[in-house]
């Protein structure tokens, strides 16, 4: 089988480290948007849910109504039967059955009194029913938009999983093949002179390291890494210039893409890709996040080996 010369290998994995590092950054946005599509997705069925209770609440007003009609039927019915007690008997009959002309008065005050009385209660319980039948419709159109938002945002949950999914199965390729064409180049590739060793001292005094020391040591700490793994990995991808510009167009102390560089999982990329102080914080932060082996192997490996 014939071999690769190391500076092929080399150059495809260079390749492979930068299509990761856009990988990742593509995968920290759509993580985001996912974020948002969940919240809008729980805010309509929430909503949903709302309009649902209303429903509910509508309807049992309008059963509400009804028996308060039916009440209403029958509460006139008795009226009529204890008026007359009698069968077959018409307001007529009542009314020529009258003893003098007081009576007939009095009885004619009462019936229209009666009648009055009922036409209100049923007049009442009609503009009560058509109320309700108008909440009920307006309550419906509320359920059948809260129904198409909950489909939309659930359509595009589905959506953004799918790319994100996607994203990360292309990144575990990237960085399989990464992790061979390094097991590869290990092979052929000397391992980091001694002088990639951070400094015995606090001080900034080591060949190539500027202030740098102090800040990584700051800067590790915070998040949890190995001080001394990131000295080294910064010593072998830029010596400790700041404003080294690598091969296929990497910048700084870790040798960032541009794109990389801007990428939202960075917060401090409004500042210059050159800003070495910068550069040191958002690697500390991307070791803690865990892109060491996608974004810097073969360096990563033997920067942080023993650590």
């Amino acid at each position: 089988m014939s071999v690769a010369p190391a500076g092929a290998r080399s150059g495809t994995l260079q390749q492979n480290r930068t299509q990761a590092r856009e990988l990742a950054a593509e995968i920290a946005k759509l993580d985001a948007q996912i974020g948002s599509a969940v919240t809008r997705y729980s805010r309509a069925t929430r909503s949903l849910e709302a309009v649902r209770r209303q429903l509910t609440e509508n309807r049992r007003l309008q059963r509400l109504a009804y028996k308060e009609f039916g009440l209403a039927r029958a509460t006139l019915a008795a009226r009529a039967v204890a008026m007359y007690k009698q069968e077959d008997v018409t307001p007529m009959d009542a009314v020529l059955g009258s003893a003098d002309l007081s009576d007939l008065v009095t009885q004619l005050s009462m019936m229209r009194t009666l009648a009055r009385c009922d036409r209100d209660v049923v007049r009442t319980v009609e503009t009560t029913k058509q109320e309700l039948a108008d909440r009920a419709e307006s309550l419906a159109a509320d359920e059948r938009t809260a129904e198409k938002l909950v489909g939309t945002c659930k359509t595009e949950l589905g959506t953004i999983r799918g790319s994100l999914n996607e994203r990360r199965a292309a990144l575990a390729g990237v960085r399989s093949d990464i992790r061979r064409l390094a097991a590869a180049t290990t092979v052929a590739s000397p391992k980091p002179a001694p002088t990639v060793e951070p400094p015995q001292t606090g001080g900034g005094g080591d060949s190539g390291s500027g202030p740098w020391w102090s800040l990584i040591q700051s800067a590790a700490a915070g998040s949890g890494v190995s001080a001394r793994g990131m000295y080294r990995l910064m010593m072998i991808e830029s010596g400790g210039s700041a404003t080294v510009v690598g091969p296929g167009g990497y910048y700084g102390l870790f040798q960032y893409a541009p794109s990389t560089w801007k990428g939202s999982w960075n917060p401090w990329r409004s500042s210059s890709i050159t800003d070495g102080a910068a550069q040191i914080k958002a690697t500390a932060l991307a070791l803690r996040q865990g892109y060491g082996h996608a974004w810097w192997d073969p360096s990563y490996s033997w920067a942080f080996q023993g650590n």
